[in-house]
C-alpha cells in the first residue's frame, strides 16, 4: 500500500452508501471505497446519499440511510477517515413543505448540501432555495462546476457557497475554465471538494496527489472552509 498522501483533508461528497442513486453496488464495495479514501489521504468525509423528494419521503429516506449505515458498521474498514452523515438533496419545490428537512442536514449541523437541477431554474425553484436558507440553514451547492456560469454568479451574489467536483479539476486541462474555478476559490465561494473516487486505491492515491498539486495552497484554504461548515457535526465513526 502506498504511503498515505495526507493532502486532501476533507471530502464533502461521499455518495458511497448502497441503495441510493449513484451509490455503491453493495456494502462491500462501499467499505472498499471508504478504505480507499483513507489510504489516499482523506482525513474526513461526509456520506451524502442522494435524496429526491419526488421518490420518497424524508422518513423513508432516513430509514433506508440508517439501514445502510448499520450494514456498513458491520463491514467498516479497520482504518477509515472520520465519517459524518449527511445527504445530497435534489432541489424540488416540495422541499418548502417538508417539516423535517433538518434530517437532511449534515448530522449535528444546519448545513444542507443541495443539488441544483439541470436546465432553466424557474423562480419557484429559487424561492424554495431561499425558503430553506431563511429557515436558518447553511446551503452548499453540490457540483457547482456543472451549473451554468450565469446562474453560478447569481448564487454567489446571493451568498450561497459551492462544492466543486474533483473531476472538474483533474480532467483534460482547460486553463480558462480552471482559472475560473480558482477565482471562485480565491473569492471564498468554493468551500469544499467532492471526490467520488472509485474503489481503486492506486488511482485514488494518484488523483489526490494530482489534485493537491493543482490546488497548491488553495487545498488548505478549502479544507479550512469545509471544517467551518462541519462545526458541531457528529462523527459516525470512532
Amino acid at each position: 500500500m502506498k504511503e498515505r498522501a495526507e493532502k486532501m483533508q476533507i471530502d464533502l461528497g461521499g455518495n458511497v452508501l448502497p441503495g441510493f442513486v449513484g451509490g455503491s453496488k453493495d456494502i462491500e464495495i462501499c467499505a472498499e471505497r471508504i478504505r480507499t479514501l483513507y489510504s489516499a489521504g482523506v482525513a474526513a468525509a461526509v456520506l451524502t446519499p442522494r435524496y429526491y423528494p419526488a421518490k420518497m419521503s424524508v422518513a423513508e429516506f432516513t430509514m433506508l440511510r440508517a439501514k445502510m449505515l448499520s450494514d456498513l458498521s458491520q463491514n467498516m474498514p479497520k482504518k477509515s477517515p472520520v465519517l459524518y452523515l449527511g445527504s445530497e438533496v435534489y432541489l424540488d419545490e416540495r422541499l418548502k413543505y417538508i417539516s423535517d428537512i433538518g434530517s437532511l442536514a449534515v448530522y449535528g449541523t444546519r448545513t444542507i448540501i443541495v443539488d441544483m437541477p439541470e436546465g432553466v431554474w424557474e423562480t419557484d425553484l429559487l424561492d424554495t432555495l431561499y425558503a430553506i436558507k431563511m429557515a436558518d440553514y447553511e446551503i452548499l451547492i453540490a457540483h457547482i462546476d456543472r451549473c451554468p456560469e450565469g446562474y453560478v454568479k447569481d448564487l454567489f451574489k446571493l451568498g450561497y457557497k459551492g462544492i466543486i467536483d474533483a473531476s472538474s479539476l483533474l480532467g483534460v486541462p482547460n486553463l480558462l475554465r480552471r482559472n475560473r474555478f480558482f477565482e471562485w476559490i480565491d473569492g471564498g465561494n468554493i468551500v469544499g471538494v467532492a471526490s467520488n473516487f472509485a474503489a481503486d486505491e492506486k488511482r485514488a492515491h494518484e488523483k489526490i496527489m494530482k489534485l493537491h498539486s493543482i490546488l497548491g495552497n488553495r487545498a488548505t484554504s478549502i479544507a479550512e472552509s469545509s471544517a467551518r461548515y462541519l462545526a458541531g457535526a457528529i462523527q459516525i465513526t470512532k
